[in-house]
């Protein structure tokens, strides 16, 4: 049991308190798709399991416990990883983001759920038949719009779906202020019509003359105010209904999008089921998440096939299984995290987009590496400290801070490029061929450069290249960096400068369902 708990045991801990800790609302994780939850919530443990795989041997697995939970205590960090780390999963953008889709998506009522709906409203009051002459107004359609809405919501409640039987309680808020304004809705019609009904008869008005009655305003009689009055009464019962409404929709709409994300995987399937109640969604663009898996993949098997094709000539310094499980891992990691960063920094920040004059930001590409440096150093540190046991830890970790340069790098050739002025008016073939020259010279630099360091501070892992000639280290190690490079360029630059340049929805307002008053 003592090693089953030494082995599992402490990181198992230690992944539940930050899990808890991951959730700072309620149903945080119905506010984006599953993969990029898991993604966020593993990018914000990783850092504290690292801690926990490093801390001295001198440390008990439960002392080691106990002080990464004291961490948590620490001022601001802590809490400023966290949220950086919901923000990189889209929490809560993502859901908030579709909230506003489905605000400005066409909407029309399925002939599925027609009967059901006329059913549904008629114990009200309501029949849609009567209201067809304002069918177009912004009465008739929110209120189809809200009961369509809680129809599906129904549905879903009595197919026993997690999310709604997680979140019953605001369900069950959201089905009360919907039967008021149910009621509420039918009563405010019947007395405009009245109102306008009486005002059309005393004035002989003919039904489907609104001019003439908007001229009885223009009279100074007793009888024309009195008129009045009642005429702008009813004009505000029908606002403060519209209002209501659109309290009660906006609640709706988020708790419908929390709903699909929760259910499904990915983005398109989330819109597809919204689309089932009667919106109208264009499909999804390429989701970040499927993005970043392409550039990861394509980095681990051009390491697999590097290694396999170079390995009765490259030999790895230190310990041979880890050094190729480094290359293997490193690499689509270097992608993954500067990657990301330069899609995050460049959407949610105006200091990482070119200014009103054009200029580029540079204080931005030349510093964002320093982030992916910073989120790197303990994976890095931790694969020095398994190739190379043998040699003095610290030495090893210190002599290696120069292949950092890498992910600083690649996330300033990313900044770069993503900037979106960066090649002018120029064909998109020509854009994306000098993304490729840009993307494959830059990562051929920074190995030249590495190489440099090594000659002045040699590194223990760049001893791969001592045992090389000239011409096997350009045809090794050269000519492939550039071309991985070139790639990577010419087919991932363009698409990530065209999603970092949709504007997300940042912090609207949420609006709880009492606000709705009715």
């Amino acid at each position: 049991m003592n090693a089953i708990f030494e082995s599992f045991g402490g990181p198992l801990l230690v992944v539940l308190f930050y899990w808890f800790r991951f959730h700072t609302m309620k149903g945080t994780r119905s506010f984006t798709t599953r993969p990029l939850f898991l993604f966020g919530l593993a990018v914000f443990i990783t850092p504290f399991l690292v801690i926990y795989a490093i801390l001295p041997d001198k440390l008990s697995p439960l002392a080691s416990v106990w002080l990464l939970m004291f961490v948590w205590l620490v001022p601001v960090a802590p809490k400023a990883w966290r949220k950086f780390c919901q923000e990189l999963a889209g929490i809560p953008v993502s859901a908030l983001a579709l909230r506003e889709t489905l605000a400005a998506a066409p909407f029309q009522v399925g002939p599925d759920d027609m009967p059901s709906l006329q059913r549904k409203l008629s114990r009200v009051g309501y029949q849609v038949e009567d209201f067809r002459a304002t069918q177009s107004t912004a009465i008739q359609s929110r209120f189809l719009k809200i009961s369509a809405l809680m129809l599906h919501l129904e549905r879903w409640a009595s197919e026993h779906q997690a999310f709604m039987e997680r979140n019953s309680d605001l369900y069950a808020e959201l089905l009360a202020v919907y039967d008021a304004l149910c009621f509420r809705t039918v009563r405010v019609l019947k007395s405009s019509a009245e109102i306008y009904g009486a005002i059309m008869e005393d004035s002989h008005v003919e039904p489907d003359d609104w001019q003439a009655l908007d001229k009885l305003s223009t009279r100074h009689t007793v009888v024309s105010q009195l008129q009045l009055a009642a005429q702008t009464a009813a004009g505000c019962m029908l606002e403060d209904l519209r209002k209501d409404m659109d309290a009660l929709l906006n609640n709706l709409l988020l708790f419908a999008a929390r709903a699909a994300l929760a259910g499904e995987w990915t983005f398109a399937r989330s819109r597809q089921r919204l689309g089932a109640i009667g919106f109208t969604l264009e499909p999804a663009p390429p989701g970040f998440a499927k993005f970043v898996a392409v550039a990861a993949g394509f980095g681990f098997v051009w390491c697999l096939a590097w290694l396999l094709g170079s390995g009765k000539i490259v030999h790895m310094p230190g310990d041979q299984y880890v050094g190729m499980m480094r290359t293997l891992l490193m690499t689509p990691l270097y992608l993954i995290v500067n990657f990301w960063l330069v899609y995050y920094f460049k959407r949610q920040y105006a200091f990482a987009n070119e200014n009103i004059f054009g200029r580029l930001p540079v204080g931005f590409i030349l510093t964002i590496g320093l982030w992916g440096a910073l989120i790197l150093f303990p994976v890095q540190a931790a694969f020095d400290f398994y190739q190379f046991p043998q040699r003095p830890y610290l030495d090893v970790v210190l002599h290696e801070l120069p292949v950092l340069i890498f992910p600083w790098g690649i996330a300033a050739m990313a900044a770069l490029l993503v900037q979106d002025s960066i090649w002018g008016k120029r064909s998109r073939k020509t854009r994306r061929m000098r993304d490729g020259l840009v993307f494959g010279g830059g990562m051929t630099v920074l190995l030249w450069l590495l190489l440099a360091i090594h000659k002045i501070s040699p590194m223990p892992v760049m001893d791969v290249v001592d045992a090389v000639s000239g011409w096997t280290f350009f045809w090794s190690f050269v000519l492939p960096t550039f071309a991985f490079g070139f790639i990577i360029g010419y087919a991932l630059m363009a698409w990530l400068r065209e999603a970092a340049s949709r504007v997300p929805v940042r912090s609207p307002a949420m609006a709880s369902p009492v606000l709705a008053g009715a």
